[in-house]
């Protein structure tokens, strides 16, 4: 069984320092381990080629949890951004203090936010944003285990134990 179903979301950026300071900076992280480069057989085997494949690699953490940055070398395909609705990662969520103050240090960090305000969802304070390269964040001040509960308060056949749940 896993011991945590989150251990670290792997982020395609177009320039790897510049993202990592954007973590940094905007969620007060801090280097777990600086850039280095895979090339050759492991890095093409990770990613099933092609050959020639290259890429910098570095982790940015936080109090709890980690993000990966992968910036390609070689070949260098320009990131397309793409519509929330059409990518594969639709977003990862960072539980802050105080999401208003996140929202201005993304800001100041050169991110943006997609919603024109910070919504609410029961109690709790949510807006996504973007980093650098367009992929999109959840920020929220309650747990996984406070948006569920109220999620299930408005939506009660989202409860594990509703019948017909799985």
């Amino acid at each position: 069984m896993p011991t945590s179903a989150h251990h670290h979301p792997a982020l395609r950026v177009s320039d790897l320092e510049r993202s990592a300071r954007f973590y940094i900076d905007a969620f007060g992280g801090h280097w777990v381990t600086r850039p280095f480069t895979l090339e050759g057989e492991f890095a093409e085997t990770v990613f099933g080629g092609p050959a020639g494949l290259r890429y910098k690699v570095c982790h940015v953490g936080f109090d709890e949890g980690v993000v990966e940055l992968f910036e390609f070398l070689e070949p260098v395909v320009a990131i397309r951004h793409i519509h929330p609705t059409e990518g594969n990662l639709l977003h990862f969520g960072i539980q802050v203090d105080d999401v208003a103050g996140a929202l201005e240090r993304v800001e100041a960090a050169g991110g943006r936010r997609i919603w024109p305000e910070i919504a609410r969802w029961g109690d709790a304070s949510v807006i996504y944003v973007t980093d650098l390269d367009e992929n999109v964040i959840e920020l929220t001040d309650h747990s996984v285990a406070g948006i569920a509960a109220l999620t299930i308060a408005q939506f009660p056949e989202a409860a594990p134990d509703h019948e017909g749940a799985r």
